[in-house]
């Protein structure tokens, strides 16, 4: 396959150049005249104070980039002005933090994601109709202009281009031009985000009526829970009500942390609750007090946030208590001594919210150190004096000075179990470093050096010369800069967290693709024909740009579920069996790489183009019909074009195959042009002698040294140009073939190992070794699946491009094992520590997209040795 390789050297060059850039080049460029604020040591000291948030201890500074992500979508939030241009840069502790300082300030800057061109016009509506009013009322406004703006007005949707062209035809004064023009601005695809005070004081159109569009929010939430229990109970969302929620939850997050009010969500849990025997007779004195209220509901307004806090923690501790158990602090020994390591070990901390509307003196009586609790008030009223002064440019001593106080004052009450400050040192150096956003840097240049030096001399290290060992080198120390990358990520990782890192899906993707890099860096090391290498650079780049971008894939370290709990069992089960899905995951690599030969490969004869088309004529009507239909369940068409779901699934279905025929089609063309392109005079080549290297028949399979007396006493072949191409794309495929076969192998061993491992853990956790629970059935599906290739092979049945194509059809099977079980089906003993949802139509139309490619090769090479016409 000589012939590709100023193709796969030209593409690998250009994918280095690609990665390159991108690594060496930030981002996005600020413009001169940003203010940077948030960075330097004051905000990375800040980041290093303790707080408890989702269950688990963690350092302000992991909250701050999680929340700050979830509100603006990346961890740094950029200001802009009326014009769109970044103003100011907020690093994620400093925007945190002056979310509780400064609400006014936030509250009228555009932050919050709005990222749905629809939804966001719904929301401006109302807003941008008003403006408009004003600008029309105007004296200064000709009637013309009145007209125009009036029949903008009631047009029911009021885009860009419909303000850009009334800014052309109309005559208004210049401040009202800039007014459209900032309207227009906010309409635009480009500006993604708006302001709370706009979302909390848009109106959206909901049926005869206007709606609040927290309230319109808080109505589509209640109709998807119903949906969800009961998909009959209630109708499904369309897309446009699926973001708003998306929007409202975080509207809700930001206004959490920077209003008074107690929403758990938004609490800052800061500090340890005191389980000293003050402590005990301070609930002891509290409990009176909350008895003699009449009415519950005013509990929190009798009550100070102290009192009621504490209140809340004992009531949780009862709740956990058999009622026999149940006693008043104070009143039995055993009870306070069990309630007073429940509040030391087990009980959520105290707000941050809590103990800044106490008095110290309330403090002390609920068991609070007198001296330190004074200080670490003083320091925070000192930091936010500090913050509101020079909002982003906190000096290093206050900073520095709230994390003493803290630590000193959680150490006091937490004696021996507050978290040390290098834990917390160790996850903020986790969050600067990010390992595993690096990694795609070094798997993408590997990918790119690799795929250069595959052009030399086909990936035969011994004959690719200077220049070709020289990016096969540099392409194999990238590989290993990435594996590097990714162990030091996962050393992080666990010292944090302190499990085998295989929790959720997060992990189990990154660790996909860490031990796929491992396998081919192996096999590499041990054939040398870069074939793997470039798989397990793929594979593994694939893997962690998904960890990275994918919004679905949660990389928070949280809490486990009870049953997880057992670093044995996560490690030598949950780790054997995602590691089986790497070995298929290279599997499935090096099939795509055998795929793309097959579907560019000489055959016997040449297929026409319209041969090659044929499959469109069913496929693009499925497509249209399909695609159509799924529209319509989701209201694109009006609410009286929906279907139930049994239609939405039938079209679905019918869109998906017909995209997977459709695109099948287009690639079979495309490799009929690449073959063109790069063997144009084949058949006017002269036929040369080649050696025979077995001999013709189908008697059984000869021996070794058969197969030599039978090359030796056979005479040379005379192959013309077009067998000679044939035989070099055997030639290069079979290698592709043997490390396929290796990567099942592994694969298998694995997965049936983890398998049996999973059976014996469910003996221990759950009493019984096999319960055909979904996950269960699926990993022994996979099992059987990838069984039959390689048992077909072994027997002969089994031809190369089959195995090739089994590689890639049966990988379906660990996606659906993988992912399907977690987010299409979402039941079953296996279904925690994920999330639900899943983004099922993408994932489906990636699925179609990849299949298309070994069904473009079987199309392509059927034709190549039949014909329509015959």
């Amino acid at each position: 396959m000589r012939r590709y390789g100023r193709l796969l050297f030209g593409l690998g060059l250009c994918a280095l150049l690609i990665t390159t850039v991108a690594a060496v080049s930030p981002g996005q460029r600020d413009d001169q005249g940003v203010r940077k604020l948030g960075v330097g040591p004051a905000y990375e000291q800040l980041g290093k104070v303790a707080v408890m948030h989702q269950g688990r201890v963690k350092p302000l500074d992991t909250v701050a980039r999680e929340e700050v992500k979830h509100v603006f979508s990346r961890e740094t939030i950029k200001l802009l002005d009326d014009e769109n241009r970044v103003v100011e840069t907020w690093g994620p502790v400093a925007a945190f933090v002056d979310w509780i300082v400064r609400p006014e300030f936030w509250d009228s800057q555009p932050f919050i994601l709005v990222d749905y061109l629809p939804l966001k016009r719904q929301i401006l509506l109302s807003s941008i109709r008003e403006q408009l009013g004003v600008v029309a009322a105007k004296s200064t406004t000709s009637a013309d202009d009145k007209g125009r703006l009036t029949r903008l007005i009631e047009d029911s949707e009021i885009t860009t281009g419909m303000l850009a062209e009334l800014l052309k035809s109309s005559k208004l004064a210049a401040d009202d031009q800039k007014t459209l023009t900032v309207l227009a601005d906010k309409l635009h695809e480009e500006h993604k985000w708006l302001t709370p005070d706009e979302l909390e004081n848009a109106k959206i159109k909901h049926g005869d009526h206007d709606e609040p569009f927290m309230e319109w929010v808080s109505q589509l939430d209640a109709q998807k829970r119903k949906f969800d229990a009961d998909p009959k109970s209630a109708q499904r969302l369309t897309e446009i009500e699926k973001r708003a929620i998306d929007v409202g939850q975080r509207l809700v997050t930001y206004k959490s942390y920077s209003g008074d009010e107690m929403r758990s969500a938004g609490l800052i849990r800061i500090m340890p609750r005191p389980s000293s025997r003050a402590a005990l007779d301070y609930y002891k004195e509290v409990i009176p007090k909350a008895r003699s209220v009449q009415d519950p509901r005013e509990l929190s307004r009798v009550l100070t946030p102290i009192e009621f806090d504490a209140l809340k923690a004992l009531d949780t501790y009862w709740n956990d208590t058999p009622l026999d158990d149940r006693h008043t602090p104070g009143e039995d020994a055993k009870f306070d001594e069990k309630f007073s390591v429940w509040l030391s070990e087990s009980s959520v901390w105290v707000p941050l919210k809590v103990l800044l509307k106490a008095e110290p003196e309330g403090l002390v009586k609920a068991g609070y150190p007198d001296a330190d609790v004074r200080a670490f008030l003083t320091a925070y009223r000192q930091l936010e004096n500090a913050e509101t002064s020079a909002p982003g440019q906190v000096a290093a001593d206050a900073a520095a000075n709230l994390l003493k106080t803290s630590r000193a004052l959680g150490e006091a009450v937490n004696p021996g179990k507050y978290p040390t400050l290098a834990s917390m040192d160790r996850e903020s150096h986790f969050n600067a470093v990010n390992p595993f956003w690096q990694a795609p840097f070094a798997y993408g240049a590997a990918l790119a050096l690799l795929a250069v030096s595959l052009g030399f001399a086909g990936g035969r290290r011994s004959e690719m010369g200077i220049a070709g060992k020289s990016f096969y080198t540099l392409g194999m120390l990238g590989l290993a800069a990435g594996i590097g990358l990714e162990v030091y990520g996962f050393y992080l990782r666990i010292a944090i967290s302190g499990w085998a890192p295989v929790t959720n899906m997060y992990e189990t993707v990154i660790w996909v693709a860490l031990v796929t890099a491992v396998l081919s860096f192996t096999f590499e090391l041990v054939y040398r024909r870069t074939f793997t290498a470039l798989a397990g650079a793929g594979v593994a780049l694939l893997g962690t740009i998904t960890a990275a971008n994918v919004p679905l894939l949660d990389p928070s370290i949280k809490s486990l579920q009870p049953v997880l709990r057992s670093n044995l069992w996560l490690t030598i089960h949950v780790l054997t069996e995602v590691s089986s899905y790497a070995a298929f995951g290279l599997a499935w690599g090096l099939g795509l790489i055998a795929t793309f030969y097959y579907l560019t490969a000489t055959y016997r004869r040449t297929p026409t183009f319209k041969e090659l088309a044929a499959p469109l004529l069913p496929g693009l009507p499925l497509l249209a019909t399909g695609g159509a239909g799924v529209a319509a369940s989701y209201g694109l068409f009006g609410e009286s074009w929906t279907t139930g779901d049994p239609l939405f699934y039938v079209f679905a279905i019918m869109g998906g195959i017909g995209w997977m025929v459709s695109l099948g089609t287009v690639l079979a063309c495309a490799g009929e042009v690449v073959n063109r392109l790069t063997t144009r005079g084949l058949d006017d080549q002269p036929a040369v002698e080649v050696e025979r290297h077995a001999a013709a028949g189908s008697r059984p399979r000869p021996s070794v040294e058969e197969i030599k007396a039978m090359a030796e006493a056979a005479p040379p072949l005379q192959l013309d140009a077009r067998s000679r191409s044939m035989q070099q794309t055997a030639a290069m495929i079979k290698p592709l073939s043997n490390f396929i076969y290796r990567a099942m192998q592994v694969g298998v061993l694995l997965i049936a190992a983890g398998t049996i491992l999973g059976g014996v853990w469910a003996d221990y956790s759950w009493g019984r070794f096999w319960g055909w629970d979904p996950k269960e059935v699926w990993a022994l599906i996979t099992l059987l699946v990838y069984l039959v290739p390689l048992h077909g092979r072994f027997a002969g049945w089994v031809n190369t491009f089959g195995l090739v194509f089994a590689s890639v059809a049966c990988f379906l099977s660990v996606v659906m094992a993988w992912y399907g079980v977690n987010f299409i089906l979402g039941v079953g003993l296996h279904s925690y520590g994920f999330v639900e949802g899943g983004s099922q139509g993408f994932m489906s139309l990636i699925i179609a997209s990849m299949m298309s490619l070994p069904l473009a090769a079987y199309w392509r090479r059927w034709l190549g040795y039949n014909s329509l016409a015959a």
